[in-house]
């Protein structure tokens, strides 16, 4: 899912791209934000990505958003740069963030109240759907709060001689998590007309069969299929359909690293896998190894590899640079690689397929029809699929 990015820092905004869709109104988000400081506030907002003209205004602990040229409603995350909103690994290294505040927007102004050490916390009024959000929160915010504290107590757990403790730590998590899930699914059961469903929805997709979720969204309100959220949810449905072991894969035409244009179909005859990964991807990239094994031991059987790099970058010419550089670094210029970043507006790939993990190969027979699905590292089962596919 795509984000659009808006930073306060200094009184100063910087919007990234928003559309300009039907339905486009101004409203005001109010943020009153105790302990801020002068760390940033960042404003997402679960949409497609076009300009959008914006302003606003900071007294002390208050800050007022002024939104306009985007479809109502649309979902959006304020996260505070304060210390305290993540747990540092070690001192400016990695880190974990702390759980996001969500709220929606909708043609009613909106102010949140919070504390920027928990803003996840925070409690956000103005409109029906928020109302909504609010009594949901009640109950989820209790298991949220208790299973951030377990994920940072795990942290902690790295010797071995805490394998036992991190195992119960991990166990309560899971326990935890499951009950979040059941609450929010029984909140889609049983709010079929709330834009809220829409957002769980499209974030609880994991969780239901291809049957289920199609049966859920469709008992959904028709009015906010059309929306950003709405829409990912159809095109989830229908990738996940058209990718199903026994379908043919849908054809796509990208630029191969020559320049020249590749199409999938052009490569009937052989199996080939299709390997979605990005530059950015650690797991993607630490399966390529795998792949050059994979690759020299079945070529000569007739297996190809199509590589799909799917980067994270908007600019096209800085997503080039960063596939090219991975496909040297990483060495798999062997096999044919397109990005999918060059015409995405006409043709995403990952969208097709339904990516919404990396990496992800599917393994297609001759006649283009796919056998397996891989979402993950899983090098012994793809192993294990090529060789009923292709003997040893």
């Amino acid at each position: 899912m795509k984000k659009t990015m808006m930073t306060v820092a200094g009184g100063l905004l910087l919007a990234a791209l928003q559309p300009v869709m039907a339905q486009q109104k101004k409203n005001e988000i109010t943020v009153e934000i105790k302990g801020q400081g002068d760390n940033k506030l960042l404003l997402l907002l679960y949409d497609d990505s076009k300009r959008m003209d914006s302003a606003i205004r900071r007294n002390g602990d208050v800050f007022t958003f002024s939104t306009e040229g985007m479809q109502l409603p649309v979902a959006a995350t304020l996260v505070s740069h304060h210390p305290a909103s993540r747990f540092e690994f070690s001192k400016g290294g990695m880190f974990m963030p702390a759980p996001k505040l969500e709220f929606i927007i909708t043609d009613k102004p909106v102010r949140i109240t919070g504390n920027a050490a928990e803003l996840f916390l925070a409690t956000a009024k103005g409109g029906t759907a928020n109302e909504e959000m609010n009594a949901l929160k009640k109950k989820t915010m209790p298991l949220v709060k208790q299973i951030w504290e377990l994920r940072k107590q795990s942290a902690g757990l790295k010797k071995p001689e805490d394998s036992t403790a991190r195992k119960a730590v991990m166990k309560q998590m899971e326990e935890l998590s499951a009950q979040e899930a059941r609450l929010k699914k029984n909140f889609i059961a049983t709010h079929p007309g709330s834009f809220v469903s829409i957002l769980l929805l499209s974030q609880q997709m994991k969780s239901y069969s291809t049957d289920e979720l199609t049966t859920t969204f469709s008992k959904l309100a028709d009015t906010y299929k059309n929306t950003f959220l709405g829409k990912h949810i159809a095109n989830t449905i229908s990738g996940t359909r058209a990718t199903e072991p026994g379908n043919t894969a849908p054809d796509f035409t990208k630029m191969d690293l020559s320049g020249e244009p590749f199409t999938l179909s052009s490569l009937r005859g052989k199996f080939v896998l299709v390997d979605f990964w990005g530059s950015w991807c650690g797991p993607c990239r630490a399966s390529h190894p795998h792949l050059k094994e994979v690759y020299e031991k079945y070529k000569s059987k007739g297996l190809e590899i199509v590589g799909v790099a799917c980067e994270k970058v908007a600019a096209v010419d800085d997503a080039k640079k960063s596939w090219q550089q991975a496909v040297r670094t990483d060495g798999i210029s062997a096999w044919i690689n397109v990005l999918n970043n060059d015409g995405k507006e006409n043709a995403d790939v990952s969208k097709k397929y339904a990516v919404d993990g990396y990496p992800t190969k599917l393994l297609l027979d001759k006649n283009g029809k796919i056998i397996y699905k891989l979402v993950g590292n899983g090098g012994a089962e793809l192993d294990a699929a090529l060789k009923k596919a292709l003997g040893e």
